[in-house]
């Protein structure tokens, strides 16, 4: 054979082993992607409790599959039970806030209410209500449709929860097993890692020492913002003598994992609440709290987690806005973590280019 068609040959199989690979690929990606939320979680979850997973190994004289248990044990009752017995609460409140407020604006409440309390509102009202006389329609009518309208999408949203509860049971059940193989296993998946990674020794620990500071930054982080937004919270709503501060409160810290939005969706209803009844100073405390929790959410989460993991305040914020806007909520992690990793990236090749960048000792690691 000559030495063209051997060369054509080569060609050939390695044309033939890219496209095996690329059709093998797609059909892992296709195998494991419904389950990617919950395996990446799982990762989340265990490489930020490993530490604790190493003491009690320690501490039960080597029993890995006891330890690896009893944390994936703790993670359901300390985290996972919460948040489910959470979410039932919080559809209940909904349900209940709809009632009254549809219950306020029949009776022709709630307009009464702010015409009394805001003269310069009444001039406005005259001009709706003759514009209602000239067209025939009804304020109070299209205010009732839009809550009948909120109510219905609640009901629906409500209705898609359940339906797909039996699923997220599931995924939740994919989570906790892929946790107690990272605990079981951890330090075996790292090595594979490693040995997959095209990388030389010295840039896997630029990659892994950008990678550890991101996931613990961002979780630390995060769960700081949460605490003390959640204390700060309710103890606004139990000085505003609104109901069940305590659930509110948790409920704003659990909703702190989402930044900008997150326990807003809380204290500004409970502030618009206090406003209508007249409230004002109580309105004051909620608001002078949002107010705080607002910069807690914007300005504490952004300098703990660009601290802690060495990056810039502004492109953790918008990593994690970018983040969640792809990943959902995993996008607190896994945002701030592509700019980490792209960064280390960088550091790679500045390494190579100038040999100027300061490695991560082993021990660092």
């Amino acid at each position: 054979m000559s030495d063209s068609s051997q060369r054509d040959s080569d060609q050939a199989a390695r044309l033939a082993r890219l496209a095996l690979a690329v059709g093998v690929a797609y059909l892992l990606f296709q195998t494991f992607s419904p389950f990617f939320t919950a395996i990446a979680w799982a990762a989340v979850l265990s490489y930020a409790l490993y530490p604790l997973h190493q003491r009690l190994v320690r501490a039960t004289r080597g029993q890995k599959v006891f330890s690896a248990l009893l944390m994936c044990g703790t993670v359901t009752v300390v985290i996972i039970l919460p948040l489910f017995y959470l979410s039932a609460l919080i559809g209940e409140e909904l349900a209940r806030t709809y009632k009254a407020a549809m219950a306020l604006v029949s009776q022709g409440g709630l307009l009464e209410n702010i015409r009394r309390e805001y003269p310069f509102v009444s001039a406005v009202v005259e001009r709706l209500q003759e514009y209602e006389r000239l067209t025939g329609t009804s304020l109070r009518a299209a205010l009732t449709d839009s809550l009948q309208g909120m109510g219905k999408w609640l009901f629906e949203e409500a209705t898609s929860v359940i339906t797909n509860a039996l699923l997220g049971l599931f995924q939740t059940a994919i989570m906790l097993v892929c946790t107690f193989y990272f605990f079981l296993d951890g330090e075996r998946v790292v090595r594979w890692i490693e040995n997959a990674l095209p990388l030389t020794l010295r840039q896997q620990r630029i990659v892994f020492q950008r990678f550890d500071e991101v996931v613990r930054a961002s979780v630390e982080g995060s769960t700081i913002v949460a605490i003390l937004e959640g204390l700060i919270g309710g103890l606004a709503f139990w000085i505003a003598g609104l109901s069940t501060p305590v659930l509110w409160g948790v409920i704003m810290g659990v909703l702190a994992y989402v930044p900008a939005a997150g326990a807003s969706l809380v204290w500004i209803p409970g502030a618009l609440y206090l406003w209508f009844v007249g409230a004002y100073g109580n309105m004051a405390v909620v608001c002078v709290a949002g107010g705080i929790i607002a910069l807690l959410d914007h300005v504490l989460r952004t300098v703990l987690v660009g601290n802690r993991s060495k990056l810039h305040p502004m492109l953790v914020f918008f990593s994690v806005l970018g983040g969640i806007r792809v990943f959902g909520i995993l996008g607190i992690v896994a945002g701030p973590l592509v700019v980490a990793i792209g960064r280390a990236m960088l550091d790679i090749y500045r390494l190579e280019k100038t040999g100027s960048i300061e490695v991560p000792s082993e021990e660092k690691r």
